[in-house]
């Protein structure tokens, strides 16, 4: 029997749009939105909207990266967009608003159910051709708050109800000519998969009308021998009411291709309300990259540290925590027993070159423990990456009372494990 192998989904998501006009003589700020030029797969992906979320301070490009970073929970995200002026004059105090909802194959008129991000203003673009004529934007997206629902716009769903995300840009200027091309919707997740496993993926389906509506959800581009189901929207349509919003899992079980093509499978999932294509999502399955090796050769920072205590019989753990950079840092340390239920939390600031101790016994009494540590920016609350630490058990002596029994090192942990486990470290340190 063939062993199964491991493959990654990239899934993208795009609202709708108006299609872009040319414009004379006018100032025009725009984003791409999907089909940008015309054509371009898959049909619900923007290359100008992206996100950091691995707080190593690099860029995750989706026009340049194969593996565009996703938002996640439990940290501070940094959300990117690129705006540019198509216009021949030029424009001033472009407002440039973010929003964000659950993962979901959301119409226009649901994008007023969006939860605002914040919004900037770039106080000017030039005109087309010129070398000032594009922009980057970014700002901090916090998704910490497990329990954000919006106000109940997403139908009592919450931001712990899932694990990836729809984000919206919009454009607005007093002089622009040309509306139609001032907005772009995209999200950006990976999940392994293996052959004959089934994999679910969870979305959200919106009626924005005032009316009751027809919906119904096609699926094409899984491959036949692929098994998959819908429940409730494999086939026929489905009456959504007024408002409504609907939690939707799409199940599929993908089957071995031999040979193996670097994409196994190019998906499309859309919406239709009363027969027409209101929204989207897309999604390429492809084979897992292989594993990176961290730390690499020579050393490197991480912004997560992890380490245990030992407080039995008389013993006492204390933390070395050290930022070796040139820069201030915001520290907290995670603790838990050793059963994973979160005990305590302990926060600290460190200047450049600055070193901290920690006792363990001033924050918790179980016996024995795991404690994570995460580094952040000290502006931004991004994790960064910054720190190293050791742990020192001391033990009781009779004649010389506490005496260092052992020292090691607090192991760095890849960054990209981090954005999994702060959801878990955010429920010691809120």
């Amino acid at each position: 029997m063939r062993a199964p192998f491991n493959k990654n989904i990239t899934f993208l998501c795009l609202a709708l749009l108006l299609p872009a006009g040319s414009l004379l003589a006018q100032a025009d700020p725009s984003i791409r939105n999907w089909g940008s030029p015309p054509g371009s797969p898959p049909p619900w992906q923007t290359p100008d909207v992206w996100v950091d979320n691995d707080g190593d301070g690099a860029v995750n490009e989706p026009a340049t990266s194969s593996q565009p970073a996703e938002p996640s929970r439990g940290i501070t995200n940094r959300l990117f967009a690129r705006i540019r002026n198509l216009g021949s004059t030029p424009v001033s105090m472009v407002r440039v608003r973010f929003a964000f909802a659950p993962y979901g194959l959301w119409a226009p008129g649901s994008l007023a159910d969006f939860r605002p991000i914040g919004t900037l203003t770039v106080p000017s673009l030039g005109a087309a051709g010129s070398v000032d004529a594009e922009s980057t934007v970014e700002i901090d997206w916090d998704l910490s708050n497990l329990a954000e629902d919006n106000g109940g716009a997403w139908g009592g769903f919450t931001v712990g109800d899932f694990d990836h995300f729809c984000v919206l840009v919009t454009l607005a200027a007093e002089s622009d000519a040309n509306p139609g091309n001032n907005q772009a919707q995209n999200n950006f997740f990976s999940v392994s998969i293996a052959d004959g496993v089934a994999t679910s993926l969870k979305f959200l389906i919106a009626n924005p009308k005032q009316q009751d509506a027809a919906a119904e959800v096609i699926v094409r581009g899984l491959p036949q021998n692929w098994r998959w189901e819908l429940p409730g929207f494999e086939q026929g349509r489905t009456i959504l009411k007024a408002r409504e919003v609907r939690p939707v899992v799409l199940t599929f079980t993908p089957l071995a291709s031999d040979p193996e093509p670097e994409v196994a499978a190019r998906v499309d999932v859309s919406l239709k309300l009363d027969g027409q294509i209101a929204g989207g999502i897309s999604f390429d399955a492809r084979e897992a990259p292989e594993a990176r090796a961290f730390p690499p050769a020579g050393g490197s920072l991480s912004p997560y540290l992890i380490g245990t205590y030992d407080l039995r019989s008389g013993h006492r753990t204390a933390l070395q925590i050290v930022n070796p950079t040139g820069r201030p840092l915001k520290v907290i340390a995670a603790f838990f027993d050793d059963n994973e239920k979160p005990l305590a939390c302990a926060r600290e600031r460190l200047s450049a070159n600055d070193l901290v101790e920690i006792d363990v016994r001033r924050h918790v009494q179980a016996r024995t423990g795991v404690v994570k540590i995460v580094s952040f920016d000290e502006q931004s609350d991004r994790p960064v990456a910054g720190v190293v630490g050791y742990q020192r058990t001391f033990a009781k002596s009779f004649f010389s009372g506490s005496k260092l029994r052992a020292e090691t090192a607090l192991q760095q942990i890849p960054a990209e494990i981090l954005a999994g486990d702060m959801e878990m470290i955010r429920r010691a340190c809120p």
